[in-house]
């Protein structure tokens, strides 16, 4: 049986380093390293969508983790580490700017094709 202050500390989202606690800070972050480590590439992961690792990791994997005492955490070596928010930022924003200008585009057809027709 699970004590109740760990299962509260786990509701709470305590087990996950600060930038990880908000549900769509955390569909960013899937996004971008789906975005950014070319998982399509990776033999076993390639079948895996952002949505699917999203939730084993959260809700399952760093779930059961925290349950049994382990927390991610940042490493304590003095390395010129990236910095994760930033990357999730640009990759997000990388996208975003993808599909726009695809609905651009698209957005260009449609007025090209209406412009065509008969009035």
């Amino acid at each position: 049986m699970i004590d109740p202050a760990v299962e509260r500390w786990r509701k709470d989202g305590r087990y996950l380093p600060r930038f990880m606690r908000d549900f769509h800070d955390q569909k960013d972050l899937f996004k971008a390293i789906h975005r950014l480590v070319a998982v399509e590439k990776h033999e076993y992961a390639k079948e895996v969508n952002w949505i699917a690792g999203h939730c084993y990791v959260i809700d399952i994997f760093l779930w059961f983790m925290a349950r049994h005492g382990y927390t991610l955490q940042r490493a304590p070596q003095k390395l010129p580490f990236e910095d994760v928010i930033e990357r999730t930022r640009e990759a997000n924003a990388a996208a975003a700017a993808e599909m726009g200008a695809v609905l651009r585009g698209t957005l260009a057809e449609t007025q090209e094709e209406l412009s065509r027709q008969p009035q």
